[in-house]
Formats: C-alpha cells, structure tokens, sequence
C-alpha cells in the first residue's frame, strides 16, 4: 500500500483525493498547508491522520512513501525536489515545471535514486486517448488536426477588476498555455511526437499574461492548432482529418471522453466510457500498478513524453 501525503489545498487536490479513494493500493496519510488552520480543516475533510505546516517535518515522516505536489505552478520543480531528496515518490501536477532543464535534472534525480516520478496529466492515461492512438492509422495520411479546451475561469472576473490571482500571474507560471492549453499540447505530442516547428499567438491582459491563444504545430503533411482559454468557454472537443476518414474526440480537453471514427466508405467506430468517473482515477492506477510492478519502462515513456512537452513549451514562450 503506497501511503500518500498532498502539497496543496485548492480544489485539484479534492477532485485527486476523491480518486484516491476509489483506487485500491494507495492512500492517504497525511496533508501539508501553509496555515494550521488549513491544513487541519483538509485532512479532517479527506481523513488524513496527520496535516503538517512544516514541509521537510512531513518530508522525513518515514511513514510517508509518495509526494503529489498541487501547489502553484512555479513551484513545482522545488517542492518535487525537495520529495525526492526525501527519498519520496512523487506525482506532480501540470504543468509539470518551469522549463525542459528543471525537468530533466528531476527525471535524472529520481532516476538517480531509485524513485517514480510522473505528471499527473490525465490525457495520457484516458481510455480514448488509447482508442484514438490506435486508430489513426485508419484515417490515412493527416492533414489537419485541432484540439480545444476552453474554460472561463473562475477567478477571470477578479483579474478584470485588476485582481491578479496566481493563474493569471506570470511571477507564478500562470496563463492559458501553461494552465488549460498543456493538456492540448499533451495530445498532440502523445499522439504526433513532437513537432518540427512551433509558434504560440496570444490575447494578454493588462500584465502580459496569455488570458487565451492558439498553438500553431507544423508536421510532415499536416498542421496541428492547440486552442486554450481561461477568457471564454467553448466547445472542447479534438478534431483530426485525415484522407481516408475524420476522428472526432468530444469532451476533449483534460477528459478524452467519447470518440468516433468516421471513414470515407461510410464505416464508422465509437470509443466511449462513463463520463460520471473521475478522470483522475486512470492516472492514479496507471501509477500504482508501475510502482507495485516496479515497472520503470513505463515511466520512462511518460518522462519521455512529458520532456518533449516542456521542450515545446519552452519554444512556444520564447
């Protein structure tokens, strides 16, 4: 059983906490916030028996086996960091860290000492995203693909009124591309690998922050647009046309829920699953069974793919 500890409070770490609990071989020991307070009320509120104010205290808890790190972006590569000299596995939220260096001295590290590290990044581990990988060889040579994910936030309302929060601070790693557009970024690199050029057209706010933009992502043969929003909402769907049939991914975005295949002779295939589950489940018990299996090829296809992605992250903010 691995026993799990948090860094973080927001609501992220409720909706993995709920898939937590509905995971077998993991759970949680304790939790760690800023404020006594805080970090007492989140672990009444999950039943963890320990909350920590002290992060190297819950660090060296020998109790303690894996890390999820959930605190704001630009904190990230410190906080895993620190888990990993503490000899803990860790789980880290998107985006993973600040840039491809910071993520590969923490893949090295980990590597160094015998420990799993992974994002938690949802899309890679979705059932349909499986579906849609094998499938793309039925639809002929690409041509076009597009991907969407586009939320309203809700703290947008407090940053008009000149309130910057953290997700649209860029001190603290905020913003479309790194916030809700990763997960587009995600897709097209899990499935195309990374591309041969890359360039990012933003809408910024008052303080420079990208409040919305679209990736641009040239391939051999086709192009590849990643539109995310934090200003306005719509329809968050995947759409990739090839010569011989289209694919159509619904409720794309960090969930990959139904798919259909849709070829030029008239046959179609559909891919779905009850879209009630947390989409965080996939993630956590594609992590458990690697570590139960010590199965290290396995994270090193997700480190491999989550280096590719701040690669490209790093060309697209340059």
């Amino acid at each position: 059983m691995l026993r799990l500890a948090t860094i973080g409070s927001g609501s992220i770490v409720d909706l993995f906490l709920d898939a937590v609990s509905r995971t077998e071989g993991i759970d949680l020991s304790a939790v760690f916030s800023r404020t006594e307070k805080r970090a007492a009320e989140f672990a009444k509120k999950h039943g963890a028996l320990k909350w920590y104010v002290d992060l190297d205290a819950m660090l060296s808890d020998p109790e303690i086996d894996c890390i999820y790190v959930a605190s704001p972006n630009s904190l990230h590569y410190s906080y895993a960091k620190r888990a990993l000299l503490a000899g803990k596995h860790v789980i880290c939220e998107k985006p993973f860290v600040g840039n491809r260096e910071e993520a590969a001295e923490l893949f090295a590290l980990a590597e160094e000492r015998g420990l799993y590290l992974m994002e938690a990044i949802t899309v890679l581990h979705m059932p349909n995203f499986h579906v849609v990988r094998g499938w793309l060889e039925e639809i002929g040579p690409i041509r076009l693909a597009n991907f969407n994910y586009s939320q309203y936030s809700s703290r947008y309302d407090a940053y008009l009124e000149g309130r910057i929060t953290n997700v649209f601070n860029p001190e603290y790693a905020g913003g479309a591309l790194m916030d809700i557009n990763v997960y587009n970024l995600h897709g097209a690199v899990g499935l195309f690998g990374a591309p041969k050029e890359a360039e990012y057209f933003a809408n910024r706010g008052f303080n420079g922050i990208d409040c919305s933009g679209t990736a641009v992502l040239s391939y051999d043969g086709f192009v590849c647009s990643c539109m995310g929003a934090k200003d306005c909402d719509g329809v968050n769907t995947g759409l990739i046309e090839g010569e011989k049939g289209y694919i159509l991914v619904k409720e794309a975005g960090n969930t990959w829920g139904n798919a259909e295949l849709h070829l030029r002779g008239g046959e179609t295939k559909t891919a779905s699953y009850d879209l009630a589950t947390n989409r965080m489940t996939f993630e956590i018990a594609d992590f458990v069974k690697a570590v139960e299996a010590s199965d290290r090829e396995r994270f090193l296809g997700w480190q491999k793919e989550s280096l590719m992605v701040m690669e490209l992250l790093d060309r697209l903010r340059s």
